[in-house]
């Protein structure tokens, strides 16, 4: 039987580099998020013996850090960060190396990532919980507190407003 630092290292393992960039883009910068990341470990710490026997621990690791951005979140819009990296999108595997295909992408990246910037807080959080963090609809709104049906309609109001903005 695993010790509960083998089972805390293996959850940080599979699931921190997530969490942190999850953190990053709501936070608006990296020194925030490793902050708040640092929070995160120790309240895993804290409640490892309580955590839910869950098919996915990665939905449990990523509400507490939503929930610590939370508690660490002041009343300031977060600076720019993008939705994802330029890397990402220029060096993407099994993508065109053309000079032009990566210079479309990389403008498409900047456009999308500005849009997001745009979101209202609350839609931007439902878009990057989902789709960074990947979670769920239902885990979304357990993070968040909010209904399924609120979640499905900050989703479907943050997509539309993003199709509106991104050609």
């Amino acid at each position: 039987m695993a010790t509960d630092h083998e089972t805390f290292m293996a959850l940080v393992d599979r699931h921190g580099a997530v969490a942190l960039g999850m953190l990053r883009r709501l936070c608006g910068n990296g020194h925030d998020a490793e902050d708040i990341f640092q929070d995160v470990a120790v309240r895993v710490w804290r409640h490892l013996g309580e955590r839910p026997r869950l098919r996915d621990d990665r939905a449990w690791l990523l509400t507490i850090a939503y929930r610590a951005y939370l508690d660490h979140q002041d009343r300031r819009p977060p600076a720019h960060v993008p939705l994802f990296d330029d890397a990402e999108a220029l060096v993407r595997p099994g993508t065109d190396r053309d000079p032009v295909a990566v210079a479309e992408r990389a403008e498409l990246a900047q456009q999308v990532n500005e849009a997001v910037d745009r979101l209202s807080p609350r839609l931007r959080e439902v878009v990057v919980l989902h789709y960074t963090g990947g979670l769920s609809l239902r885990q979304v709104a357990a993070a968040t507190g909010a209904s399924i049906g609120t979640i499905k309609s900050r989703l479907n109001a943050g997509l539309e407003q993003l199709r509106r903005r991104v050609p």
